[in-house]
């Protein structure tokens, strides 16, 4: 993750992009229902993301010679559990 300051520019072009979809947003066509069920909904994106930064670390340890071993350890796995859950991500 990055943590060099973005451009005032930037920031504000979004800022203006996201007020214009809440300025254009139509109530009828946003889905209704419990907040629970939003929240679920949202953690598991958030999930999901980060397997993705998971996967792609493990890919990018792997490219440099990490053992197996060394990568459970890390991931709070042993080396069988890295390897069956992650040796696939290898290979992408």
């Amino acid at each position: 993750m990055s943590t060099a300051r973005r451009p005032d520019a930037e920031i504000l072009a979004e800022t203006d992009e996201i007020a214009a979809w809440f300025e254009n947003l139509d109530p009828s066509q946003v889905e209704q229902g419990p907040v629970s069920e939003y929240l679920l909904r949202r953690a598991a994106r958030a999930r999901a993301q980060c397997e993705r930064e998971v996967e792609g670390a493990v890919r990018k340890a792997r490219a440099d010679g990490a053992m197996w071993c060394r990568i459970g350890e890390i991931l709070g796995l042993d080396e069988q559990e890295a390897r069956e859950t992650y040796g696939l991500v290898e290979a992408r």
